[in-house]
């Protein structure tokens, strides 16, 4: 089968390799849609923590079942969205539905292989919980954005987003227009802070208002909301501006560190009296769990999250390349690999 193979960083490339078989109680899929992550560029660009060589990248995948002997997953034909977590299924966190905690968590694409090939073998243990069957109607791109919904459905869940809210997001890139989509269809208000023209329009567009990033940030937030301040507060970018989105929230506010920082630069001051005097609380959220994932897949199949407005390239696997440079000169959102 044909699949792109990373077998160290900046050396990809586009090759035949040994065909993918169906493990025993798990399934093999036919991949028709792989949406590129930019931790797929970044593990391309400079590797990554958890990643092993060679590796097969890709890890945002649609496809059809076309072997399986297991009886609970579904049946041969069926088109199928794939969870990306590789999880024991035993451990406190996978009993407790925090699957995504799991002690002995793997991730496809990256100490798996992944879904950048024509073919994607999915182990007993994946099977059981990370396939799940795309109703008619919806696009396989569409279904290929489940999975970074899905961190976002998680971490609106742990943020405890409901309706009437204001949501403060930072940053509109890819995750944080899907945080402003999903915030909507939650009945919140959204407000995003972006220093891009086009992408604070494109966002605006979507329903959201939109900010640029200022030192007056608090007192834009305080007039936007008659002086309450932001419920939540996700942090959709590594560039964030902690001291002055702590400033910006509501008594009881919530703010989610959502996106991860550079090595380094993880560091961030940060007046604790804000959280002690306005019992604000700080969350982490890190990928999403398989139930988030399901309920991902039901926002995009309703059409209460419209993710398809985000893919701005669609291209074939020999293209990868290109895809990756798509993104990284932020020409666009979310690019999809459709041909293999």
């Amino acid at each position: 089968m044909r699949a792109a193979v990373l077998k160290a960083p900046g050396n990809l490339t586009v090759q035949e390799v040994e065909d993918a078989s169906c493990p025993e109680g798990g399934a093999l899929v036919r991949v028709e849609a792989c949406a590129i992550c930019p931790s797929d560029i970044k593990m391309f660009r400079i590797g990554h923590r958890d990643l092993s060589y060679p590796r097969i990248l890709g890890h945002e995948v649609v496809g059809r079942v076309v072997e399986t002997d297991a009886p609970e997953v579904p049946t041969e034909g069926a088109r199928v969205q794939v969870w990306p977590g590789l999880v024991c299924g035993t451990c406190r966190s996978c009993r407790s539905g925090n699957d995504n905690m799991c002690q002995q968590q793997g991730i496809f694409g990256f100490n798996r292989d992944g879904g950048f090939a024509q073919y994607m073998a999915i182990p007993p243990e994946s099977a059981l919980v990370g396939l799940n069957a795309v109703p008619a109607g919806v696009s396989a791109e569409a279904a290929s954005l489940t999975e970074p919904l899905a961190c976002c459905v998680h971490a609106q869940d742990m943020c405890r987003v409901s309706e009437g809210e204001t949501v403060l997001i930072i940053g509109a890139g890819p995750m944080g227009m899907l945080h402003a989509m999903l915030a909507l269809s939650y009945g919140a208000r959204a407000i995003v802070v972006e220093p891009m023209e086009a992408r604070r329009k494109l966002v605006e567009r979507f329903g959201a208002e939109v900010l640029e990033p200022s030192e007056g940030l608090t007192d834009e937030v305080a007039g936007l909301t008659s002086g309450r301040g932001a419920d939540v507060a996700i942090l959709a970018t590594p560039a964030a501006y902690i001291s002055d989105v702590m400033r910006a929230m509501a008594s009881r506010g919530r703010v989610c560190v959502f996106s991860g920082l550079p090595k380094g630069e993880a560091c961030r001051t940060l007046d604790l009296n804000h959280l002690h005097y306005r019992e604000i609380a700080m969350v982490g959220t890190y990928g999403c769990t398989s139930r988030s994932n399901r309920q991902a897949l039901d926002l995009i199949s309703s059409g209460a999250v419209d993710v398809s407005k985000l893919i701005t390239m669609e291209t074939c696997l020999d293209n990868l390349e290109e895809g990756f440079r798509h993104i990284e000169r932020r020409e666009g959102l979310k690019c999809v690999i459709k041909e293999f």
